[in-house]
């Protein structure tokens, strides 16, 4: 159900008190020690020689049953390799996209046990009509069968929708993944699962049932996040000529295709793309203005939510608004919090308490020369998960070296 909110500090509140907050932070933020942060686990992956999935600049790290799974793409190949906890990685899999196909999605299933499928989704026009839509194709997780034939799970009489439209991850069980999309003539996120089979589970379902999308309301930012249930689809609602504050929608979906809660936060009267973690209650999320770095932290009382927003580093910090190291990651220590920013040579976990506060000190983490993928991190048993690329070659070296770490962080 959709959840009313209260009690939060203003937008205004917050961004008049950003340069006051963080002038008297910073002088105590020099980079000296961890943070009482450590890297409880650092494993260099062991691929094949020819696994290019380990050197893939953006890959994706998916918690499924108590191991993972690394997925990515180089354009023209959907490649996978399911990595246990303990670090030891399958044998790569790989999917040629069919000719003229870009920006896939993807995720895990299962047919005889979880995560034995991978899905394979991508944007396309039908074959038969001017319609657009949604192909998806199964493959077996570990190689042993051929791909099915591609199945349009849905399609979309305005034609193709824009690759930003579209979203799939894997379900923490293993068993369906979920999809999301924008329906461009409802104007709504619309949420389903799809099996292994590659087929829906049931009928989709709009994402926010309880009030009808205005004609000028605008989604942004659509994914899946870490979250309660097995599924959980986040975005940006806006509206297009500024007459509504932005808010950030959380909706906890579960593999039978069906959304068990909503929930909207009001954090900000202009914001970017957010970082979400679940918490004891509620939810924390950080994210990046041309002003700085903020969190905000939801907190349930009673059948609401109260949220507090914390400027917790400036742009300027940085060398201004286009300078700021993208926020990657973000995990719950306790009453304390890690939030991941991916330099650029350097990847470093903050360590920041309920409001916002940074302790001195930051986590570094390891790298040959300083010549990293994305970042991939993901909250899990009071740690944070993270997987990237550490090239030993220069930037844009056509046929880079190097390895890909798999590490798991910790605060105390």
């Amino acid at each position: 159900m959709s959840r009313p909110q209260r009690g939060g500090l203003s937008a205004a509140t917050a961004a008049a008190a950003l340069t006051a907050a963080v002038l008297g932070v910073a002088a105590c933020q020099a980079d000296l020690g961890d943070a009482d942060c450590q890297l409880i686990q650092q494993v260099v992956l062991a691929g094949s020689p020819s696994s290019p999935l380990l050197l893939l600049p953006n890959v994706r790290l998916d918690q499924v049953g108590d191991g993972f799974f690394l997925l990515g793409n180089d354009g023209t190949t959907v490649r996978w390799a399911a990595l246990a906890a303990n670090g030891t990685l399958s044998p790569e899999q790989a999917f040629v996209l069919p000719a003229g196909v870009a920006n896939p999605v993807y995720g895990v299933a299962g047919v005889t046990t979880p995560g034995d499928t991978v899905l394979v989704a991508y944007l396309t026009t039908s074959a038969t009509t001017s319609d657009g839509e949604i192909d998806v194709v199964a493959v077996a997780a570990d190689g042993s069968q051929p791909p099915t034939p591609a199945n349009p799970v849905l399609t979309f009489a305005a034609g193709v929708p824009p690759a930003a439209a579209m979203a799939m991850s894997s379900s923490r069980l293993g068993n369906a993944a979920g999809l999301a999309w924008i329906d461009s003539q409802s104007n709504r996120v619309m949420f389903a699962t799809v099996s292994g089979q590659g087929a829906l589970v049931g009928q989709p379902t709009p994402v926010a049932v309880s009030a009808a999308a205005a004609p000028t309301t605008v989604f942004g930012c659509l994914g899946f996040s870490p979250g309660k249930d097995h599924l959980t689809v986040s975005y940006l609602n806006e509206t297009s000529d500024g007459s509504a504050p932005p808010t950030w929608i959380i909706a906890e979906g579960n593999e039978g295709g069906t959304i068990d809660t909503t929930t909207t936060l009001n954090v900000a009267n202009q914001m970017g793309c957010a970082v979400v973690t679940p918490t004891e209650t509620e939810y924390a999320l950080v994210w990046q203005d041309n002003q700085g770095s903020w969190m905000a932290v939801a907190v349930g009382v009673g059948n609401q939510i109260q949220v507090a927003t914390y400027p917790f580093a400036a742009a300027s910090d940085f060398g201004g608004p286009d300078l700021q190291p993208p926020l990657v990651g973000l995990a719950p220590f306790g009453s304390d919090f890690g939030v991941v920013l991916a330099r650029a040579h350097d990847t470093e976990l903050w360590r920041l308490d309920e409001m916002g506060n940074r302790k001195p000190g930051a986590l570094h983490f390891p790298s040959l020369v300083g010549n990293l993928g994305s970042v991939s991190a993901l909250p899990v048993g009071g740690a944070l998960v993270a997987t990237y690329a550490d090239y030993s070659s220069p930037p844009g070296t056509p046929n880079p070296a190097g390895r890909r770490l798999f590490v798991n962080a910790a605060c105390y």
